[in-house]
């Protein structure tokens, strides 16, 4: 069940609660969350020094998702929720970014769409099932928030909704003066808008697309820049872009940072089982390929039945995560996600812990934190050589089946790279999951995390960002 923040803290010595995150091919995630106990081997010493502190050399922002909620109602505790959290904390609200019905891809029920809500439709509705076309109008409650938020000083943008449709995605990509144009006459009709975040999550896509799709952010960045509304996309960025759970479109953020996009923003940094899968699996890959200046860090401060009592939801998670942030110069935090208004505070995020972390960021400068130890990770013998990366739990690394347009290593090949290395196979349900190999063996679980009855239909909505943020 969900436990207050001070039992959360009064763990930090303990291992943390292990989630996974299921492949790019399936449509939602599946994770196993296990308590483990985990005494890590074989791994390198921690790093001795760190270097200094370096002073802000760019203002630091912090953007917010924020979910209309369903009753689309202005006096809905979730809108009120809104406001209070943000005349209390507007310091540390650059932008909100509003699920408001203007979508890439609409599904039935969503606003404006009609019908009963279904997210798991297997096909847009608009564009005679193709989708790739802006659709719905601004609700009666963002243009309730938009003005007040504007008075506090924080911008208001539009979140385009998630489209998981490759056909949807291709349908954009070739038509960026119709999505300019559109979003454009979108932003006409609702004052305060100051830009739009594109969420594409399908599963699918290839190097010819990773092209199309730079070139797309380029012509509808630059024309939405005119009118001074910034264009933003949400991305994984990975290591090696060879396919398997996180493929080039939405990966190769190298690639899409040189088309001048507003700012690519990171869900793959949303959560990790450790801080040092974070920081090796997630944020260096992001750090390595994508200028400071384009590149957002997503950072996960939801509370489900996945992240809970995991080491993502303590307050030592926030600490290091935003310190290290702080120190690797990074401009921009992206919070998933921003809900308030609820009774029970356990289901208001962000957690109260956050904010002087928050804080701290916004106010510029550093704070004294080293990089977690580097795990010993088997050198590929298909595909690139460094295949494997540090990932999953503590102590272990990741690899894919799929390692390149010709390049491939199923179960038998990737446990004899395992064995090579002299390390331990980390059984897993390896059709939602990379492969593991760790420096360690695994002791038996003694506790798992469960659905406490608390989910409701956020928990949807949470799902879909396991897939990036947890593995």
């Amino acid at each position: 069940q969900h436990q207050p923040s001070t039992a959360r803290a009064s763990s930090e010595g303990n291992s943390p609660a292990i989630n996974k995150v299921t492949t790019m091919t399936t449509t939602k995630c599946f994770l196993v969350a296990t308590v483990i106990v985990c005494a890590v081997a074989g791994v390198s010493a921690r790093a001795t020094s760190q270097p200094a502190p370096q002073p802000a050399t760019a203002q630091r922002n912090v953007s917010w998702w924020w979910v209309v909620p369903r009753s689309n109602n202005v006096s809905d505790p979730g809108v009120t929720g809104l406001l209070s959290f943000a005349a209390a904390h507007h310091d540390i609200m650059t932008t909100v970014i509003m699920r408001c019905g203007v979508v890439t891809c609409c599904r039935a029920g969503s606003p404006g769409c009609g019908g009963t809500y279904n997210k798991t439709a297997p096909r847009c509705t608009n564009n005679g099932g193709i989708g790739g076309t802006i659709v719905g109008e601004v609700s009666p409650v963002c243009r309730h928030v938009i003005p007040r938020l504007a008075a506090l000083g924080i911008r208001s943008e539009l979140w385009l909704g998630e489209d998981d449709s490759l056909s949807s995605a291709r349908y954009l990509f070739a038509h960026p003066n119709e999505t300019a144009a559109a979003l454009l006459s979108v932003a006409r009709s609702a004052p305060g808008v100051e830009g739009f975040n594109l969420d594409l999550e399908t599963g699918l896509g290839n190097a010819a697309d990773v092209e199309a799709y730079t070139a797309f952010l380029r012509s509808v960045s630059h024309a939405l820049a005119a009118s001074r509304l910034r264009f933003s996309a949400d991305v994984v960025c990975a290591h090696n872009q060879t396919g398997g759970w996180a493929p080039p479109l939405l990966s190769n953020c190298s690639s899409l940072a040189r088309s001048g996009v507003g700012r690519l923003m990171n869900m793959r940094t949303y959560n990790a089982p450790s801080f040092e899968s974070w920081y090796y699996g997630a944020l260096v890959p992001a750090l390595a390929g994508t200028p400071l200046d384009t590149l957002g860090i997503g950072l996960g401060c939801w509370i489900d039945s996945r992240t809970n009592n995991t080491w993502n939801v303590r307050p030592q998670s926030a600490s290091d995560r935003v310190c290290m942030l702080m120190n690797r110069s990074v401009q921009e935090i992206d919070m998933f996600v921003l809900h308030q208004g609820e009774t029970d505070p356990l289901r208001n995020f962000p957690e109260p812990f956050w904010i002087p972390h928050l804080e701290a960021f916004v106010a510029g400068g550093g704070c004294p934190i080293e990089p977690p130890a580097l795990p010993r990770c088997p050198r590929a013998s298909v595909g690139p050589a460094n295949a494997w990366s540090p990932g999953g739990d503590p102590g272990c690394c990741e690899s894919s089946y799929k390692r390149g347009p010709h390049a491939a290593c199923n179960i038998t090949c990737a446990q004899r790279e395992c064995a090579a290395a002299h390390m331990q196979w980390r059984p897993e349900n390896y059709t939602i999951h990379p492969f593991e190999c760790c420096n360690t063996t695994r002791p038996a679980a003694v506790a798992t995390a469960t659905n406490d009855g608390n989910d409701d239909a956020l928990t949807s909505l949470f799902r879909n960002k396991h897939r990036w943020g947890m593995q």
